[in-house]
């Protein structure tokens, strides 16, 4: 593909701007960006956190004052250090800011809750090990009041299970 404006070299930027609403995709080489004023050198390491601070701002806060105030316990981070960087500061953010990551989530995402894929062969063991951890929990059961044809059965159960882990390692 090659520039939109000098149609002659190789387009190496792929550029989007979005103006009133209006959003314009151009397709533009090294020298036409740098000519537009693209900063080149900004756009290759455009990371997650960097659109995570651009859709901070479109999130509508009623309490916008307020909620920029608030501040982390453990490291002194602040709502608006967030929505500047995009980045939080520690683990606890998370909880110091949970009703403002919760309607920026919202905005982003339309959900809170994860609705995408899953990795099917690691999610498939860890289900099995959940099975097998209640499993003990039942044949230690069943040991205790002595039921031991049930803990028999829950033992060889417990065995297939194992076994179906470590063929699918």
């Amino acid at each position: 593909m090659n520039c939109e404006i000098c149609k002659v070299r190789p387009a190496k930027v792929h550029y989007t701007e979005i103006v009133n609403n209006q959003m314009t995709k151009m397709n533009l080489c090294l020298e036409c960006a740098e000519e537009k004023g693209v900063d080149v050198q900004k756009a290759g390491n455009f990371g997650l956190g960097d659109l995570v601070a651009g859709l901070i701002d479109t999130a509508v806060d009623a309490d916008a004052e307020r909620i920029s105030k608030v501040h982390c316990p453990r490291c002194g981070y602040q709502y608006s250090d967030f929505k500047r960087i995009g980045r939080l500061g520690c683990p606890d953010c998370y909880d110091a800011f949970e009703s403002q990551l919760i309607a920026v989530l919202r905005h982003v995402h339309g959900s809170t809750q994860h609705a995408g894929k899953k990795a099917t062969r690691q999610s498939e063991r860890f289900a099995v090990r959940e099975k097998v951890a209640a499993l003990r929990e039942e044949l230690t059961l069943a040991i205790r009041n002595e039921d031991y044809e049930r803990a028999a059965s829950i033992r060889d159960e417990i065995r297939t299970l194992e076994m179906k882990v470590e063929d699918d390692a």
